[in-house]
């Protein structure tokens, strides 16, 4: 029989603090039905052995009662979203899209909005749609809870893809060094007729190509076609692909990083490559030698 329990929280204003809090440990329990979440204070008397006590209380047992307001306030007090984490949650603490929400989150919630503007800077990415977020928490809090939950178990089934992803790479990559000493990462079938969503393939393909301090994918089309890319990586900022001119070409982005088309030959991507970085008149000169080489 499922499990049925209730959030309390305090009533009132809203903050961030408390409503990312539901959403995690409504993630971070797949095994609990949450029926309800009490924003007020003066009802946690009414909570059971099954409820949660979130960001109120004065009590942190790691088990029910999730409050941060009894602690002393240093530099790395917790707030409701870091407890829960850490007890729930370790890897949000580290993860590049929630780990910089969950330290604005702490340090706003225990210091101000200014220290956390002084620290982090007066705009974010979540900051407006945070703001719409907590307003709309006041009065449905189960609602926006759920729907950050979703985020998070989201943001957890795609990490688990990029490692499976990154493992598919190395063993369907090679990575050859050109003549001009560009790295290229090349992917020799197409990751997403193995199953693997853009999303996740592109992180883990990032992640592998910076740990071969590869500058350049030559990588397939998404489109299930025989398409292929070249996109430059973060490890190289002297390659623009609007310099290069495929036989088939399909897609070039107008920032040079990226350049989709159908392959002529199997080596069409060098000559690409070296075009994109300007080194094609060396790519010349190595061919005549190889010929004259072999004559």
């Amino acid at each position: 029989m499922t499990q049925k329990s209730r959030i309390f929280v305090h009533g009132l204003k809203a903050h961030a603090d408390d409503m990312w809090a539901c959403g995690l440990l409504i993630a971070s329990k797949p095994e609990i039905e949450f029926t309800e979440i009490v924003r007020d204070a003066k009802r946690v008397g009414e909570a059971t052995e099954n409820d949660y006590i979130l960001d109120c209380g004065m009590k942190f047992d790691g088990v029910r009662f999730f409050d941060h307001h009894q602690f002393e306030s240093t530099d790395d007090v917790d707030c409701a979203f870091s407890l829960i984490a850490k007890t729930f949650a370790p890897w949000t603490l580290n993860d590049t899209k929630f780990g910089p929400i969950l330290e604005r989150v702490r340090v706003q919630d225990n210091f101000g909005i200014p220290a956390a503007e002084n620290k982090f800077g007066k705009s974010s990415p979540w900051l407006a749609s945070e703001c719409v977020l907590v307003a709309l928490f006041e009065s449905e809090p189960l609602k926006i809870a759920n729907m950050l939950a979703e985020g998070f178990r989201n943001r957890l089934r795609e990490l688990n893809e990029v490692k499976e992803a990154e493992k598919w790479i190395k063993e369907n990559s090679s990575l050859e060094t050109l003549e001009n000493g560009l790295k290229v990462l090349v992917i020799k079938s197409s990751p997403f007729q193995a199953g693997f969503s853009i999303t996740g393939f592109n992180s883990a393909c990032n992640h592998y190509s910076a740990s071969l301090e590869a500058g350049v994918v030559y990588g397939w089309n998404s489109d299930g076609s025989g398409s292929r890319t070249l996109f430059r990586t973060r490890a190289e900022k002297n390659v623009d692909f609007t310099h290069s001119a495929p036989e088939n070409l399909i897609f070039c982005h107008s920032g040079g990083f990226l350049l989709i088309f159908d392959p002529a030959d199997e080596a069409e991507y060098r000559k690409l490559v070296f075009q994109a970085a300007g080194s094609e008149k060396n790519l010349k000169k190595s061919d005549e030698i190889s010929e004259k080489s072999e004559l």
